[in-house]
């Protein structure tokens, strides 16, 4: 009994060396693969210049580092930028490019190390028309007037613009949707890359609303009343519930902002509003025609846009400037005659 335990002890001692021989062994195989390719790695390492052109989407840029033999995979690319701190923030350029650089280095090159030139930031508050954004844009140098009007005039390939009505009592078909935001540009954008970019950042902000097409110039251009009306962030969807109560009961609107579009150029640089301008004939003046005006009157934000959608259930029909409080606030009022009273 004790003798076949002991040749059971000795052949389990064998096997486990066995065992240890071939595991050493195995790792020594590994080791001198990882050497070998470390050596050839070293020896096929080349640098790749490649040059990416002004405007190149980060897809082309993908499909030319794969041709170019930099990296394996396009979609793993895509994913590491999209996830990356560079999002977004790849430069054009000529780049020279290690084929041993990781995707992270690689991304980092490509965002850092393009072109060098000099940048404009164009901030555009909300609630500015087109016609102050053309202005701001010219007078920091980006384009002159006449390329920016010509480039509102371009037929821009966005799904939003459809439904634009082909009125030509409209002063400019993009006015509503130049989402105000802060850009920044190169020195030499053309109009059309200003625009553009303005018209991408709408289409972001607004393709999670869930606004039909047929109905989203009807909402743009409320909101862009509202943005103009509107002083406290709280009272937009209060503004958007009177405007939705006045066209129910077929009233005129009379909301001043629409009489200061039409009497300024679009410029908003009228202190009052007199009442010799209520009758300015204007599509845009919800003093003189019922309705909506004939299409936005400024370019509003994000939360006048949500207002206009969602508008606040309530009865009042009558609003005015809270001058005791004077913080921009206004007093609601459901008849005409609460609204003269509070007026005193």
């Amino acid at each position: 009994m004790e003798k076949g335990l002991n040749r059971m002890k000795q052949r389990y001692a064998k096997r486990k060396k066995q065992r240890s021989r071939i595991l050493i062994i195995v790792a020594a195989v590994i080791a001198v693969i990882v050497v070998i390719n470390a050596v050839i790695s070293q020896f096929n390492n080349k640098t790749v210049a490649i040059t990416i052109k002004e405007g190149t989407s980060s897809t082309q840029i993908a499909r030319i580092l794969k041709d170019e033999g930099i990296i394996n995979s396009r979609l793993w690319f895509l994913l590491r930028l999209s996830l990356s701190e560079y999002s977004g923030k790849l430069q054009y350029g000529t780049f020279k490019i290690d084929t041993n650089d990781s995707i992270g280095e690689i991304i980092e090159i490509l965002a850092t190390k393009g072109a060098k030139k000099n940048t404009v930031t164009l901030t555009i508050p909300e609630g500015y028309s087109v016609e102050r954004i053309k202005a701001r844009v010219t007078e920091l140098g980006l384009c002159t007037d006449t390329e920016f009007e010509n480039a509102l005039n371009n037929d821009y390939d966005y799904s939003f613009l459809k439904s634009v009505p082909n009125d030509k009592a409209i002063n400019y078909r993009l006015q509503g949707f130049l989402y105000p935001s802060t850009y920044e540009f190169y020195s030499d954008a053309s109009a059309e890359t200003v625009i553009t970019a303005m018209l991408d950042e709408f289409e972001k902000q607004v393709s999670s609303l869930g606004i039909s097409e047929s109905s989203l110039y009807e909402v743009v251009t409320k909101a862009s009343m509202i943005e103009r009306e509107a002083k406290i962030a709280s009272e937009r969807p209060i503004i958007a519930g009177v405007i939705e109560n006045r066209l129910k009961q077929n009233m005129l609107l009379q909301l001043d902002a629409t009489v200061v579009y039409a009497i300024s150029d679009g410029m908003y640089n009228v202190d009052r509003v007199y009442y010799k301008n209520l009758e300015t004939d204007s599509k845009y003046n919800t003093y003189k025609y019922k309705g909506l005006p004939v299409g936005p009157i400024c370019c509003p934000g994000i939360a006048s846009i949500k207002a206009a959608s969602n508008p606040s259930r309530h009865n009042y029909l009558y609003y005015h400037t809270d001058t005791a409080k004077n913080d921009g606030s206004h007093i609601f009022t459901e008849t005409y005659e609460e609204h003269k009273s509070t007026m005193n």
